[in-house]
């Protein structure tokens, strides 16, 4: 890694910990130079304003689900049902999308793109959908403390899904 990605990564990080921690109304570029402890012109180095910062962790936060799918199992619907555990910020991924729905475009690009997948993909295409449709709404139950189920009904659940999201024989 350079130290320009380096730093990158870092203020990425940043701005979803601003986030998480303090709200997506807290998200300004001040407080993501402070909390990366870099100035606000090293920031302004790699993200020209608020809107190319918040784009980037949307970029970032898809290409990584990307990258955990395909690690986590070599058919695609398993790998997104068993990559679809939320970390701490994607709860500020959420807020970041809620508080500017143009960045939407991407996030449903893509989405659109791993819908197509998992239509010819799964073994059932109804099956499939309710399993990632499932996995879409056990992330957020996770991520938003909605009542997700834990433990070995959590592991029965992730049992079921990944039935669902068997690949074509």
């Amino acid at each position: 890694m350079t130290p320009t990605t380096g730093t990158r990564d870092r203020l990425l990080d940043a701005a979803g910990t601003v986030v998480h921690r303090d709200g997506a109304q807290a998200l300004t570029l001040d407080a993501v130079a402070k909390e990366a402890a870099v100035s606000k012109g090293g920031l302004l180095y790699h993200f020209k304003s608020k809107a190319d910062l918040v784009q980037a962790m949307v970029d970032r936060w898809l290409s990584q689900f990307g990258a955990e799918m395909e690690a986590a199992d070599s058919a695609f619907v398993r790998g997104y049902v068993k990559a679809s555990t939320p970390d701490e910020h994607e709860l500020g991924m959420l807020a970041a999308l809620v508080a500017d729905p143009s960045l939407l475009v991407a996030v449903r690009e893509q989405y659109g793109i791993w819908q197509d997948r998992v239509q010819r993909e799964g073994r059932d295409p109804v099956d499939a959908t309710v399993a990632r449709l499932a996995a879409d709404g056990l992330w957020l139950a996770e991520l938003l403390g909605m009542g997700p189920p834990t433990g070995e009904l959590r592991e029965r659940v992730l049992e079921r899904l990944l039935d669902l999201a068997e690949p074509h024989d």
